[in-house]
């Protein structure tokens, strides 16, 4: 018979212990004392790294802090003295100081829309931050979305949607949505009021085959945690600005961001007394900064070297943000860090493509990895000077940028045949400027495709105004990026199949104006291949028809109706794949592709002319006339023709002779350059006058 053993004596369970149900495992357990971290208004907070950054460590924002161990060290003098070069562009460095000062030094808030990621501490244990204002948004819709039936009921798939979709591509940060709670069919997300607007635009967004709907609830904003917080506690952006104030030096151009750990300013507030304020420190800083200049332009003028020494860097991730704001830095000094290895460099790999001078002495990597220099120069090819030593001339980095980077650029390859493609492109796109709906109707079938793509990434011309670029707002919802569009059914929405679809989603695209390709050829880049096995439409070959693959570049400018005059200028590159047809020519167009991007010029796709001083055979830089369109791709011309013209442009400007004779010379030295150039050599003295381009 078996017994049950008495029952435990001594005090009973109490509190939520005695009135727990869940089982017990048996043996020691060990007790939770950490509680769910929850807001006001009862919501969980999913992000807990807060929590568990103040139990475990510093992490990475542990890099930017002054030690006692680090050595007093600031810009070197020859750093100093490289960046003291007066600049030639004119502009007035007083007049630069003054308003660097009266944007660093203002006492007024910030900017509006500038967020503060900072908040206002006066160091660890003496009060509690002040909790952030959030916006609560409503979103609805998702409960009819295909992803309604994974498991969570698809709401991870929706918050990942709605921050990536909110989030620009070239933007620093991204948009974050921190709590979430499910109310009936509605998901209620909190986000930054900045944020809001980005959020709300996504309104009627398709997701998963269902159309969101969202709008704002209510704003919340919270009280301070700690009802004895310091109301004389300064404004944590004046004293950003204050800081940059001090370590701006106008002469010099330098921005001095060294042993920032030991700024008593920042000490003072506490601006290193938690991991997360000092994770958000530098690019708050950076956002400052992008406050006071507000251009490329202003950036590059205002600031050419910026030092980070003695900082106790592991790895620049902390401070990565620097190469956003000053892409074209020319001096910087990381001297005296803990940087052991390339890896730590690694986010600025390939940035800053105008470096001239960077300094890496006093760190790990001097050590660990002997020949860090090697790759150190691969990275930054504009590079002459290394921990202070000249490691190759100026001439010698502009020839390694011109040679390696970027690709030299060839002239297009264009494979016409019976100008089949040539006169396609020539009537194409003033009828597309003029009417699209007989446009389709001459080229387009039944099968034929058609879809358009926005690229935000592509390369584009800097802008040297504060003027805001034009919006997308026309082509968004006809965008078929894949690299953003991952869902099947969103990608074949934005897929237009057959004339009548193509003529819908054509008829709402803004009007345009390209360029004449005949008087303005410079401003076009096309290129035709040709294609076998193309799907015959009558079925008649099962093994495919020939076909066309034309390539085109170039820009248009898009034209308000009422006034004929432009609103806005873009770049595009356009891909047709041509077959037989009963259409215009008997022509019909398979497949059109759009790519649209921000205007980017057309100096890309200009073939490169080498410069006389990299080239042996040359003596001297001649300047001569070029006439429009010579040695540039044009409907027409052939490839070879355009290689020959390049290499008469090549020869001219070495010798001095006209375009006329310096053809007549590669000609009879079979288009050979070095050949050419010898034998001008050897012939010049008795070349007429008229050979020559007249000064």
């Amino acid at each position: 018979m078996l017994h049950q053993p008495p029952p435990p004596t001594g005090p009973r369970a109490s509190g939520r212990l005695a009135s727990s149900r869940l089982p017990s495992r048996g043996g020691i357990q060990k007790r939770n004392t950490t509680p769910a971290r929850v807001d006001k208004d009862g919501d969980l907070v999913m992000d807990q790294a807060g929590i568990t950054g103040r139990a475990s460590g510093r992490g990475r924002g542990a890099a930017i802090r002054g030690s006692a161990r680090t050595q007093k060290s600031g810009t070197s003098d020859s750093l100093r003295a490289r960046t003291s070069r007066p600049t030639r562009t004119g502009i007035d460095p007083s007049a630069i100081q003054k308003a660097v000062l009266r944007g660093m030094g203002s006492s007024e808030k910030s900017p509006r829309g500038q967020r503060s990621s900072l908040r206002n501490v006066r160091g660890r244990g003496s009060t509690r931050p002040i909790d952030e204002a959030w916006d609560q948004i409503t979103v609805q819709g998702f409960k009819q979305s295909k992803a309604a039936a994974n498991p969570g009921g698809g709401i991870s798939e929706l918050i990942a949607f709605l921050e990536r979709k909110a989030t620009h591509p070239d933007a620093p940060e991204t948009v974050k949505i921190k709590k979430s709670r499910l109310e009936g069919e509605a998901l209620i997300i909190s986000v930054r009021p900045e944020d809001t607007p980005k959020i709300e635009r996504l309104n009627n967004f398709q997701f998963a085959g269902a159309t969101l709907g969202i709008e704002v609830s209510r704003r919340k904003i919270s009280e301070p945690l700690a009802s004895n917080a310091d109301s004389e506690t300064p404004n944590t952006i004046n004293v950003l600005k204050s800081v940059l104030s001090r370590r701006y030096s106008t002469d010099a151009k330098l921005l001095d961001l060294s042993q920032l750990g030991t700024d008593p300013e920042l000490v003072n507030i506490g601006m290193f007394s938690t991991t997360s304020r000092e994770s958000k420190f530098f690019p708050a800083l950076m956002k400052i900064c992008d406050s006071i200049f507000t251009t490329a332009h202003a950036k590059e003028e205002a600031i050419v070297s910026v030092s980070l020494a003695n900082n106790a860097l592991t790895t620049i991730a902390s401070v990565t943000t620097l190469s956003q704001t000053f892409p074209a830095l020319k001096n910087l000094d990381l001297s005296n860090n803990q940087l052991k290895n390339l890896t730590a460099l690694e986010g600025w790999r390939w940035k800053f493509r105008k470096l001239d001078q960077i300094i890496l002495t006093g760190n790990p990597i001097e050590t660990e990895v002997p020949t860090y220099k090697d790759d150190i120069v691969k990275w930054y090819p504009t590079l002459t000077t290394l921990n202070t030593i000249q490691i190759r001339s100026l001439e010698d980095a502009r020839a390694a940028v011109k040679h390696k980077l970027p690709i030299p650029i060839l002239g297009p390859s264009f494979r016409d045949e019976a100008a089949i493609s040539e006169t396609f492109v020539k009537h194409f796109f003033p009828a597309y400027d003029g009417d699209r709906t007989a446009l389709v109707n001459g080229y387009y079938d039944a099968q034929s495709t058609f879809s358009i793509s926005i690229n935000l990434s592509a390369p584009h011309i800097a802008e040297t105004t504060s003027q805001k670029p034009p919006g997308w707002e026309a082509y968004l919802r006809k965008s078929r990026n894949l690299t953003k569009i991952t869902h099947p059914p969103s990608r074949m929405s934005r897929l237009y199949t057959g004339a009548e679809s193509i003529k819908d989603g054509l008829a709402t695209l803004p009007v345009t104006r390209h360029p004449d390709i005949m008087a303005e050829p410079q401003k076009w880049c096309v290129e035709c291949h040709t294609i076998p096995g193309l799907p015959d439409p009558t079925g008649q070959s099962s093994s495919g028809v020939g076909g066309l693959m034309v390539m085109l570049h170039g820009e248009f400018a898009e034209v308000d109706v009422s006034t004929g005059q432009s609103t806005a200028i873009r770049s595009f590159d356009r891909t047709f794949v041509l077959g037989p047809g009963g259409g215009v020519g008997g022509i019909r167009v398979a497949c059109d592709t759009l790519v649209l991007r921000q205007y980017g010029g057309h100096d890309a796709w200009r073939p490169e002319v080498e410069d006389s001083a990299s080239d042996p055979t040359a003596q001297a830089h001649h300047q001569i006339n070029v006439p429009a369109g010579f040695a540039l791709s044009a409907p027409g011309k052939t490839e070879e023709q355009v290689q020959k013209e390049v290499l008469a442009v090549e020869l001219s400007k070495a010798t001095g002779m006209t375009l006329e004779f310096s053809g007549l010379c590669l000609e009879q030295c079979g288009w050979n350059l070095e050949g050419a150039a010898a034998s001008f050599g050897q012939a010049k003295a008795t070349l007429p006058a008229e050979a020559f381009v007249t000064s």
